[in-house]
């Protein structure tokens, strides 16, 4: 009855998700649509070359073109692919939640998962960014598991998923060197410290054997934002990235300053 129970929920919040991405798909398509779309038509060996153009990691195009075979090119099709990665969170979430911290914080991760803004506008775009969210979530619930709660039998599921968020999107570069300092930090506190360092340099190992295809590449792109359309960005333009999250670079500026009084 508790498995039923669960279904029943989460299908529940799948239904409430689904309504809440689905206006919007049969708009026209946008230009980095576009660009995803004209990648992705090509024959899977040379999709890796042209992304030294692109600036992208190659894991998205490959699946929309697998995923354009099936289903076609049209607007809603292309986009469908998006969709399911935001739709696969609501389960996901329950199930990083609930493995980490209980079945409260289960639901409570399906229920954000499914109402997410975030989500719901990436949803509805032929872009990366609701698969990365996707294996980022397994890729961060892997880990603590591995490093915060000394489980090692999650390493493995750490290395590859980390290295599928590489090969997603290049900014997962920020999120590995984060996990390698984090993982070390945890590995100095534990009474085991040699055996902890051992299991941080064998898993992060394992990740750059499986990312290193990929380093040529992007190396190659290396003096670019990755847009080679696009400028470097400057500080001014990070401060409104975080402003955006927080919903006002008012509210960066207050925190700021409660900081700095603390």
């Amino acid at each position: 009855m508790g498995r039923l129970r669960v279904a029943a929920g989460l299908a529940a919040l799948l239904s409430v998700s689904l309504l809440l991405r689905l206006e919007g798909m049969a708009v026209s398509l946008w230009l980095d649509e576009g660009i995803s779309i004209g990648i992705a038509d090509h024959p899977l060996g040379d999709i890796p070359g042209l992304l030294v153009q692109d600036g992208s990691p190659p894991l998205f195009y490959l699946l929309l073109n697998g995923w354009m075979h099936l289903f076609g090119d049209g607007a809603v099709a292309v986009r469908s692919l998006s969709l399911l990665a935001a739709l696969a969170m609501v389960p996901v979430a329950y199930w990083a939640g609930r493995s980490l911290f209980g079945t409260r914080a289960g639901w409570m991760a399906a229920a954000l998962a499914a109402t997410s803004p975030y989500l719901t506008l990436w949803g509805r775009e032929a872009r990366m960014y609701t698969l990365l969210a996707l294996l980022a979530l397994v890729c961060v619930t892997a880990f603590v598991h591995a490093f915060a709660f000394a489980r090692r039998r999650w390493l493995p599921a750490l290395v590859v998923s980390l290295a599928l968020v590489l090969y997603t999107h290049n900014w997962s570069l920020y999120l590995a060197a984060a996990a390698v300092l984090a993982a070390i930090g945890f590995a100095v506190q534990r009474p085991d410290t040699r055996q902890a360092l051992g299991d941080v340099a064998q898993a992060f190992a394992g990740v750059g054997l499986l990312y290193a295809p990929w380093v040529p590449t992007l190396l190659r792109r290396v003096d670019s934002t990755g847009a080679p359309w696009s400028p470097v960005p400057v500080v001014r333009e990070t401060v409104s990235a975080l402003g955006s999250v927080l919903g006002d670079e008012r509210v960066l500026v207050a925190l700021l300053m409660r900081v700095s009084l603390a």
